[in-house]
Formats: C-alpha cells, sequence, structure tokens
C-alpha cells in the first residue's frame, strides 16, 4: 500500500489559470494490476503544453474534473507485476502531478541513469519535452546546416536553452531572445549563444536586424505573436530560410482568440518555409537524439540550469511561474 499526494483538476481554466483551478489530496494506492507498476516519482517536468489541457480551447485533449494533472516525470519503481520490470528500475512517462504514480507498464520508457546523467535529465536535457523537442526542431524539422544563423526565442527557457547548445555544438551562430537583462545574462554566460536579445528593451525585429544584418537561415519559435512577426522581417533574403514552430506561449491565455503572424507573406517573398511540429511524431530519430545530447552532456557542451520547486503539492503553483517567466532553464517539480 502506499500513499499517493496527488494534483487535480478542481475547475476549468477557461482564462488564465489560478491556484483555484487545481485541487491537492492524498488517496491510497491498495493493488497492483498485472501489468502494471507503482513509481515513486523524483522529477516532473513544469510545461507550457499543460495549460491547454485544462479546457476545450486547448490543442491536447482537455481533461476531466478530478483528473490529476497530466505532467511528464521520471521516478523510481517501487512495485511492479510486470516480469519486464523488476523493483529499483528507474521509468520515464506521464506520472502526471503525484508523489506516487500507478501506470500500465506498457505506457513508460526504462531510463537508465548513471555514468554522468542524473535522473533529472530524463526530463531535462533528455526529455522528449525539452532536449528531444530542441533537438527535433532543430534537425529533422529546421534543417539545421553548419554557419547559419539561428534565432531562438523563450532562449531562456528549457527547451530554448537546449537548443542554444545543440545549435552551438553543429556549428551555427545563435541570437537568444529572452526577457530582462538576468536572462540574457544566462544565454550568453551559461548556455554560449551568440548575441542575446531583451524584448523588454525595445523594438525586437530592429534588435534581430542589428544582430544579424545579413538575415536569419533558421527561427526556433517558441513564443509566436510579435517576436514571430520580428523574425520574419529578419529572414535571409537571398531565400531558403527556414521557421521551425515548437510553440506559442504568448497565446496561451487566450486559446479562443489566437493571434497569427501579420508578416506571413515574408515566407513567399524570400522563398522561405515555415512548418510545425509534434515531437512524437519523430519519434523513429529519437535514438539518435539521444545519443548526441548525451555525448554532449558528457562533453560538458550541453547543460540545462534547473529551477527547482519542492513538494509535488507545490505543481500549481510551478505552473503559474512557468506562465509569468519567473524562472530560468527547466523549471520542475521536484516530488
Amino acid at each position: 500500500m502506499f500513499e499517493n499526494t496527488r494534483v487535480y483538476l478542481a475547475a476549468f481554466a477557461d482564462e488564465a489559470p489560478t491556484l483555484d483551478n487545481f485541487g491537492v489530496e492524498t488517496v491510497t494506492i491498495d493493488g497492483v494490476p498485472d501489468g502494471h507498476l507503482v513509481v515513486k516519482t523524483h522529477t516532473l517536468s513544469v510545461d507550457a503544453w499543460i495549460r491547454t489541457t485544462l479546457s476545450d480551447a486547448g490543442m491536447h485533449s482537455k481533461s476531466p474534473l478530478g483528473q490529476t494533472i497530466r505532467a511528464f516525470g521520471v521516478g523510481e519503481v517501487v512495485a511492479s507485476s510486470s516480469p519486464d520490470w523488476q523493483v529499483g528500475d528507474w521509468a520515464y512517462g506521464t506520472l502526471s502531478a503525484q508523489s506516487h504514480a500507478l501506470v500500465d507498464a506498457s505506457t513508460v520508457k526504462k531510463v537508465h541513469p548513471g555514468n554522468g546523467i542524473e535522473p533529472g535529465a530524463f526530463v531535462g536535457a533528455l526529455g522528449i519535452t525539452t532536449g528531444l523537442t530542441a533537438w527535433v526542431g532543430l534537425v529533422p524539422v529546421g534543417e539545421l546546416a553548419d554557419g547559419d544563423t539561428v534565432l531562438v526565442s523563450g532562449a531562456a527557457g528549457a527547451v530554448g536553452s537546449c537548443v542554444v547548445q545543440i545549435a552551438k555544438a553543429r556549428g551555427a551562430r545563435v541570437i537568444g531572445i529572452a526577457g530582462g537583462p538576468e536572462k540574457c545574462a544566462y544565454l550568453t554566460g551559461e548556455t554560449g549563444a551568440d548575441v542575446a536579445i531583451d524584448y523588454r528593451a525595445g523594438d525586437v525585429a530592429a534588435q534581430v536586424a542589428e544582430a544579424a544584418p545579413g538575415g536569419i537561415d533558421l527561427f526556433f519559435d517558441n513564443v509566436g505573436g510579435e517576436i514571430l512577426d520580428a523574425a520574419l522581417a529578419n529572414l535571409r533574403p537571398e531565400g531558403g530560410a527556414r521557421i521551425a514552430i515548437c510553440g506559442a506561449i504568448s497565446q496561451y491565455e487566450n486559446l479562443d482568440d489566437v493571434r497569427g503572424p501579420k508578416l506571413y507573406l515574408r515566407l513567399a517573398e524570400r522563398n522561405a518555409t515555415m512548418r510545425g511540429f509534434v515531437v512524437s511524431y519523430h519519434a523513429a530519430r529519437f535514438p539518435e537524439a539521444i545519443e548526441e545530447i548525451s555525448g554532449l552532456i558528457k562533453a560538458g557542451k550541453l547543460t540545462l540550469r534547473e529551477h527547482v520547486v519542492d513538494g509535488v503539492e507545490n505543481f500549481p503553483q510551478a505552473l503559474l511561474q512557468l506562465y509569468s517567466g519567473g524562472h530560468h532553464g527547466n523549471l520542475v517539480v521536484r516530488a
């Protein structure tokens, strides 16, 4: 028997979520059905997509009232009714915002911390919503090439920090966009960005033009809105520029009225392309991504600062902090 502290959806968030949309309770896991595991959560990833499960307007399916808030996590198996899993194994998957997850063994992946890889890396640089998303957006989607000038929005966040470092390791010149001097200093000082642009410090399009007078080859977008237009205004005129749409956090608080780019005709004018992606569609290439990212971690060429919120009961506070921008690097809850 295991006591499980869980965070659940108490009320739908048709507008910006507040603490009133969430509840916390402790329940008991009394048994483990055949083919199932109990995983003691170690670290949960706090991701922007979770917002889109809290109402009808989301890109992901809406959670029913009372359901544990969905989140990716990594943890240690403490009970198993599957012949393929042993107590002490480590699992990664949708553990959700809870201290102990009763899961079907087929829905989680076995991972192996050690040899320079900490457990938290599997919701960090090796996580599907962080490092793997960065790699997919850069490589198969963005077709990153050595010598490219790469612009990254939300560059001080979890995905953005990985994008900057992977692109640098592959020979790109990287310009990161973030909010405030502290985050900009993080980009140039820790992630290795060549230039950091503070979107709060004036005309972003003008700042991009100054940083990349020859134009942008690849824009990795996590933000959307006006930042996307600033990138469209600065695509390389000679043609062949690419935009990879990963997310649009600037739009998530009003999903019933999402605002698209005003300057999309720059795509035609400059023979450029814009492509959205869902990372899971590229699962066949995950082994390639994991090998590259693991190598960068072990070589000290990819680090991801963790902003840790302690206690699974504080998951709602962490989620609201994500949308306010009050964190650097990868925002996680340490259960």
